[in-house]
């Protein structure tokens, strides 16, 4: 059983219904319509005459690759489950690709350079090397003189993330963001790992609007606890013996703070040599700082949760929590649920609430990532083709970056050493050329991700054949969809629907 998920004249979301018969109804006498079929949404064409919203708690089990997202009502029924699966792994190839072409054009663009220099005799070989702006050591002057650089794009504002992972921090606010529009959305919570919360456990962190009573310490029994958990329960000065004192590192009578990062969990008689050997106690805070540099923001996942939770705190201001993965296995464990990324993001939403009791009773959706545009001009280059007799023997000219196969230069140096000077200029003499040709793309084209209808069945397309002639659909192994014969009602959005 699935929600039928409701909007107002003015397509702010109503609570979802069950009542399939009346949205039939409905649909047939003309007081709503279908906006969309998956999941399956109506909007009504008439003023309600009683507007009455309960609260919805939306959970997320964040990840790179899977994402769960859920929303309860105050009594722990269910709402809406989904799994996504974002395509954040294809950027750091994507990025590399950029890279390459990036380099291959500015070598372009240096190779125009020198030959022009070279043409007007403005060579720069009795230079040495060149200081420029941002540079320690002096660079080498190839042929012509470096120009000044005209910014200095080595330093990073504070906050910077990578592309990997401002994209994936946009792929989890466009969850809750999808969520939001069909349900009336009035608190959000967050599930943290044990490697992110150590970034989180900053007094700072109550100026973002976060609420950390119910955070990254609730359910753990304390800080003390956490810090247990964080050292697998044993002493981290001998890592032999189980935890018996907590020790500030730096003391509460010097203003030491009670968090995570401040406090170690020690063996009794640690704890002792702590007080009364300085070495010891410096051991400590090397041992201390390692860990917290091994559970600091490393992964692409971490890095991101930061900016994440702020980002909630400014949509959501006093209204977004921050739990973690000992509430989420508490509540699932108590309840005997399963262990899924949907169902996780249920018993995170959950988990803030007061005997709730899980009424799960529908289906997860499955949504997927595509990729929404790709501002490539051009589709593909074929390379300038050689032939001897009919017989393709090199490629280009000269090299291009990373190419494996013989170039002319190649194959002329080759041949002259095989059979002489004059051979292989007589050889060179019958060799035919084929021109590269550029193929662009059409502006405005139907990217993967759009949705079509095909005797009267929705399909998400991935791909085109023919020209465009023919579509693939998700799910649908080989099979070829006629263009023509195809509805678009929706081009890609980047997070798709699929079942």
């Amino acid at each position: 059983m699935r929600y039928v998920y409701v909007l107002d004249m003015n397509g702010k979301p109503l609570m979802p219904t069950c009542r399939h018969g009346k949205v039939r109804r409905m649909l047939k006498s003309g007081q709503a319509k279908a906006v969309d079929t998956l999941p399956f949404t109506i909007q009504l064409l008439k003023p309600t005459k009683t507007r009455i919203l309960q609260p919805v708690i939306a959970g997320q089990d964040p990840g790179r690759t899977n994402i769960g997202m859920a929303a309860v009502r105050s009594d722990g029924t269910e709402l809406y489950r989904a799994h996504i699966e974002t395509r954040n792994k294809e950027i750091v190839s994507l990025m590399n690709d950029r890279r390459s072409f990036r380099q291959a054009s500015r070598r372009g663009e240096r190779l125009a350079r020198k030959r022009l220099a070279k043409k007007l005799h403005t060579t720069a070989k009795h230079l040495n090397g060149r200081i420029l702006p941002g540079c320690k050591e002096p660079l080498a002057v190839k042929d012509i003189i470096n120009t000044e650089a005209r910014f200095n794009n080595r330093l990073r504002p504070e906050g910077w993330l990578t592309p990997t992972a401002t994209q994936l921090l946009r792929t989890h606010l466009e969850t809750f963001r999808k969520l939001s529009g069909i349900l009336p959305v009035t608190e959000v919570v967050l599930e943290v790992n044990r490697f992110a919360f150590m970034q989180l456990d900053d007094p700072d962190m109550k100026k973002r609007d976060i609420d950390f009573c119910r955070g990254p310490l609730y359910g753990t029994g304390g800080v003390k606890a956490a810090v247990s958990l964080q050292q697998d329960g044993l002493c981290l000065l001998c890592r032999e013996r189980e935890i018996e004192h907590y020790h500030h590192i730096v003391p509460r009578s010097r203003r030491g703070s009670n968090t995570i990062s401040n406090i170690a969990g020690l063996c009794g008689k640690c704890h002792e040599r702590i007080h009364k050997d300085q070495a010891a106690a410096e051991k400590l805070q090397s041992k201390k700082d390692g860990l917290s540099k091994k559970y600091g923001g490393t992964s692409v996942l971490n890095q991101t949760i930061p900016s994440l939770t702020e980002e909630l705190g400014i949509r959501y201001p006093g209204h977004a929590h921050v739990t973690n993965g000992w509430s989420t296995k508490e509540f699932r464990e108590k309840h005997e649920l399963e262990k899924d990324h949907d169902v996780d993001a249920y018993c995170i939403a959950a988990s803030i609430l007061e005997d709730a009791q899980p009424v799960m009773q529908t289906e997860p959706y499955e949504i997927k990532q595509f990729r929404r545009h790709s501002r490539a001009l051009i589709n593909h280059q074929t390379e300038r083709t050689y032939r001897y007799d009919g017989k393709i023997i090199a490629k280009n000219r000269k090299k291009r970056m990373d190419q494996k196969t013989d170039s002319l230069e190649d194959w002329v140096a080759d041949m002259t050493k095989q059979y002489g000077q004059g051979t292989a200029s007589r050889m060179l003499s019958r060799v035919t050329v084929q021109k590269s040709t550029r193929h662009y793309n059409t502006k405005g084209r139907m990217m993967p991700g759009a949705v079509f209808i095909y005797r009267g069945k929705r399909f998400v397309m991935t791909g085109q054949l023919t020209g465009g002639a023919y579509y693939r659909a998700y799910r649908q192994d080989k099979k070829n969809f006629p263009a023509k014969a195809v509805q678009v009602v929706q081009k890609n959005k980047g997070l798709v629907y699929v079942a």
